[in-house]
């Protein structure tokens, strides 16, 4: 799978039973929880804590495995959810994940420990309260199951070599997405949009994620590790999608039902390969006389750091910029330094991974099964 899910925020809704003797609906699934926040007001007189808080809140169930993975679940009786990268739970990586029908089971493996019931698609049904949403976009139908309001998806690409690697870095970071803003995290990563926002589009050097982010391990232990060798002798790259509510809904891929890994990757090509596509696969070095003559002057003014939208018509500037973007130039982005073109080229050589190593999964269970084997010592020592 050359595509996987690496995080999912799913929740699913169960009808109550109605007591014929109050007249309320009771709950009729398990609570899981860790109990109950709140704000208790303090008498001024005696100083006492009433038993009425002013507010409560549940704290949601947190299940904490091996390396830092976290997977929180909640039910309050009605409703339940779930949110983590539970493919990566008791997993030291996750350089190589789960699609989403694997996702969802390992999903429902978790809510069964806690006498929950799985996620389902439920039923198709007319839509009796269409809002003007939905009006609009024909959504007369809705499914009763589950629905998902977050799933980030992830692909991993070889540049070659970590110099590659980070010449990609560098090309992107010169690269705008239309209508979200970008940022840089270090020298390893590059970013569009924000969290919470519709979408977050990210790459970033692998092998320096495993090193900023290592989980409980100690560096020393990853720089031997071999997943970790394995991303810096390849060059590894990550392109990473977080696809948030309003663009799973506007995509018709909010309920379990109507989403599948063919959907979800058919989004994720969407969003990710115009950017990496708008370098010509012909190039083989960058030189003016490679672009087409109607650009030519423009990207030697933009190449010697000139205003180019000041020479030009607002039409013009935006014409010749859709043409450069093509060639890996982006004239509407401010220009740093001209290193940054002479590594440009090093985008095409990115190509997609498509089978993890033979030895990966092997590596990933002796990782796991090393956690418990030390705990168990570790109890059998006290």
């Amino acid at each position: 799978m050359t595509i996987f899910v690496d995080f999912i925020r799913i929740k699913q809704r169960y009808p109550g039973r109605l007591n014929p003797e109050t007249g309320e609906l009771e709950p009729t699934i398990p609570v899981v929880n860790e109990g109950i926040i709140g704000k208790f007001p303090r008498s001024d007189e005696t100083g006492e804590y009433s038993e009425n808080p002013e507010w409560a809140v549940e704290s949601k169930k947190k299940i904490r495995g091996s390396f830092d993975s976290l997977v929180i679940v909640h039910s309050d009786g009605f409703m339940v959810t779930l949110e983590g990268n539970i493919g990566r739970l008791n997993r030291c990586d996750n350089l190589y994940n789960l699609d989403l029908d694997a996702t969802i089971q390992r999903c429902n493996r978790l809510l069964a420990d806690f006498g929950l019931p799985p996620f389902t698609t439920g039923e198709r049904v007319i839509n009796q309260n269409p809002s003007a949403y939905d009006l609009k976009h024909g959504l007369l139908e809705y499914w009763t199951g589950a629905t998902i309001s977050c799933v980030h998806l992830t692909r991993n690409y070889s540049a070659g070599s970590p110099q590659n690697a980070q010449a990609v870095i560098d090309w992107l970071a010169t690269q705008s997405v239309a209508r979200i803003k970008r940022g840089r995290a270090g020298e390893t990563t590059v970013q569009w949009g924000s969290k919470g926002g519709r979408k977050l589009l990210k790459a970033y050097i692998k092998h320096a994620e495993m090193l900023a982010h290592r989980h409980g391990r100690k560096r020393p232990e990853i720089e031997i590790d071999p997943v970790y060798l394995h991303c810096l002798s390849h060059g590894i790259v990550r392109l990473e999608l977080e696809a948030n509510r309003l663009l799973l809904r506007d995509n018709q891929l909010r309920f379990l039902g109507d989403i599948s890994m063919d959907k979800l990757i058919q989004l994720f090509d969407e969003e990710v390969n115009p950017l990496l596509s708008r370098t010509k696969a012909d190039v083989t070095r960058f030189e003016l006389d490679s672009l087409p003559a109607a650009v030519r002057v423009t990207a030697s003014a933009f190449l010697r750091g000139e205003n180019v939208r000041a020479l030009m018509s607002r039409r013009t500037f935006f014409r010749h910029a859709k043409m450069l973007r093509e060639y890996g130039i982006d004239i509407a982005e401010p220009l740093a330094d001209l290193h940054k073109f002479s590594t440009i080229i090093k985008v095409v050589e990115l190509t997609p991974v498509i089978q993890p190593p033979q030895w990966y999964w092997d590596h990933q269970r002796k990782m796991s099964l090393s956690v418990v084997t030390n705990s168990n010592e570790e109890r059998a020592v006290a």
